[in-house]
């Protein structure tokens, strides 16, 4: 193959990877599901409320896990919604606790039930401070 049929091969790939993930796509508007959280979940409260070194491990985990689908900032793309959406910024900590540990696979957000229970409530305090 010559370097001229690699790289039209290279960016025929590189557009059809960007559209399955739905670069471009509007996401900001994709609801988050997290109304779907049973009321008593929501009334849970984050036992690391305020804690600034739970924002700091939260940050680090969500780095590892979320942020490939959520983005860096939580401002989301493809067909993962933003997480400074104001239905998620409004969301109570119990709530985004339970969708977090529940997930929803027909929206594409898996269960995080795996991480121990005092790092998803890192995540949530993490979530609860971006702006």
């Amino acid at each position: 193959m010559s370097r001229r049929t690699i790289t039209a091969l290279g960016a025929v790939l590189c557009a059809a990877v960007a559209i399955a993930r739905g670069v471009g796509a509007e996401t900001k508007a994709r609801p988050s599901g997290v109304a779907a959280v049973p009321a008593a979940a929501s009334a849970l409260r984050n036992p690391y409320d305020g804690d600034a070194e739970a924002v700091g491990a939260g940050r680090k985990l969500y780095a590892m896990r979320c942020a490939k689908c959520h983005g860096r900032r939580g401002e989301g793309w493809g067909n993962a919604p933003s997480l400074l959406s104001e239905e998620v910024q409004r969301s109570s900590p119990g709530a985004l606790f339970w969708f977090l540990t529940n997930g929803d696979l027909r929206r594409g957000m898996p269960a995080w039930s795996r991480l121990t229970e005092a790092r998803r409530w890192q995540v949530v305090e993490f979530l609860r401070s971006l702006d």
